[in-house]
Order: C-alpha cells, then structure tokens, then sequence
C-alpha cells in the first residue's frame, strides 16, 4: 500500500469536483480522500443529485463499499438511507442503480474503477447487502474487534465486516461523551477513520463531524479524548484491529495541540477549526 499519511483533513472545506469521476458514475460530483498510487484503492465521497440514475447497465470491475451519509441510493430495489452501509464484490449486476432524493456516500474502491456490460460470476460470500446502524442497533458485545480501553468505558460498536481472507474489519463505534484514554497507542496495521458526529481530541487537534485521517501501520497516537462524545466509522487494512497500548508521559487533558501530517496539497483543508463546542 502507497498512500501518504493523512492525518486529518475536514473534508467539509473540500469543494466538490464536477468533472465526471468516472463514466460508472456519469453526473456524480466528488471529494477524492486519498488513493493507492500503486492499486489505485480510493477513499471518495461522492454526491448524487436527486434524480439520478445510471443510464445503463454497467457492472464495477472492483468491489465497492458502501456507507450513507445523507440522502439515500437503490440498487437492485434495495433502499440504502442514512446510517446504511453495503459491500459489493466486483461484478455484482446492478440492473437498478438510482437516487431519488439525491445523497452523500462515503465510499471505498478496492482498485481503479473499471466496468462491464457482461454478467460474471461474483463472490457471493462477500455481498452484504444492508446493514443499518438506526435500525440494527449497536451490538451487545465486542467480540471481533480489539479495542479494551474503549470497550470498558460503556462506548458501543457496530461490526460492519471482517473479510474473511485477510481480516481487513470496518466497524462503527460510538464514543461516550467525557471519554479520556489513560494510554497512547499503536496498530500493526492501517487505520482509516471518518468522523460521522461529535467531536474528539487527539495528538494532531481536534477533529470533527466530517473530519478524516489514513493512519499508516505503526505509527504511535493518541491520547484522545471527547467532551461531546463521537460516533467514528472506522478501517483496518492489512489484517484485523490489534490496539498495543503504552503508558502516557503527562495525562490527557482537552488543550490539544494542532499539529496535522498531511501532504502539502491539502494542508488548506486541515486549518484547525475555531469554533469548537463550549459548555
């Protein structure tokens, strides 16, 4: 994986770029996260005006994995609305693909968008085809993903996927209000994290709503901390989440520093946000 340290970016200040992303998705405005040189993997929001439909039958080469932030999307006479999320393994048909109302996706490409007209056999073991964080509600346990300091605060998690090859794991996890980690820590793999509400403090400033980072493997972080509570959609790429934990220098307190690692292209969207949410 060759993607730059991205840590963090509030892509509520990207513009949106009219110019078409790709012929699959014809009309779709987007803000490009960050990309795999190499695999050309993408991390995308992508906006659907209301009203929107594919004007043919094409089929993603590669697979494509599905969060709603607002709005809502149908594929297939499948309603996916806000809180919803959706993977889709490459060449799975998409005879219906529209948007009604019109919506913001925050999606994840497994490589360069390419298409066909053909039907080909998909792995239908991957396909997932809704889950809904409103609905389904949190889940009763945290069997599946290895995050204990946050686990015994009372915080809660939604696990999304493991994939069932190389234990890559998308969650979502809703943070407590008052949260304060008592360690830093590190991951043996890739984390990529998309704050969806609330605000949190960590070893770069302060992130929110909106907020985005793609934390490379190794790479010592945190404490972090929450006065309003948080809720984060969350990746892992590489294997599955292994959190190792180190004793802090100075305990955590709400004066973070902002002191962003982005490359020099989007450092205009990484200013640190003045206003912040008082009590």
């Amino acid at each position: 994986m060759s993607r730059q340290h991205i840590e963090f970016i509030h892509t509520s200040d990207m513009p949106w770029s009219k110019k078409d992303f790709n012929n699959f998705l014809e009309g779709i405005k987007y803000k490009i996260l960050s990309i795999d040189n190499d695999t050309k993997e993408i991390s995308v929001i992508l906006k659907f005006p209301k009203g929107w439909k594919q004007k043919s039958n094409l089929n993603l080469l590669v697979d494509e994995e599905i969060y709603i932030l607002s709005g809502s999307i149908n594929i297939n006479n499948q309603e996916l609305n806000e809180g919803c999320y959706s993977y889709l393994p490459a060449n799975y048909p998409r005879k219906l693909f529209i948007s009604d109302n019109g919506a913001e996706v925050l999606s994840f490409f497994s490589g360069k968008l390419s298409y066909t007209k053909k039907i080909n056999k998909y792995n239908k073991n991957n396909f997932i085809k809704k889950i809904s964080l409103f609905n389904d509600g949190w889940d009763n346990n945290y069997k599946g993903i290895n995050s204990p300091e946050i686990a015994s605060s009372g915080s809660k998690k939604k696990l999304l996927r493991t994939d069932k090859k190389n234990g890559d794991q998308t969650w979502i996890m809703g943070i407590i209000p008052s949260y304060q980690e008592k360690k830093v820590e590190s991951h043996p793999v890739v984390q990529e994290c998309f704050i969806l509400n609330g605000e949190i403090e960590g070893n770069c400033g302060t992130m929110v709503k909106g907020s985005y980072f793609w934390r490379p493997r190794d790479i010592l972080h945190g404490p972090y901390g929450t006065k309003t509570g948080c809720t984060i959609l969350s990746r892992s790429k590489g294997g599955k989440l292994i959190v190792d934990y180190y004793d802090l220098d100075k305990p955590f307190d709400f004066n973070s520093t902002h002191q962003v690692v982005v490359p020099e292209n989007l450092k205009k969207f990484s200013r640190k946000k003045i206003k912040k949410i008082k009590f």
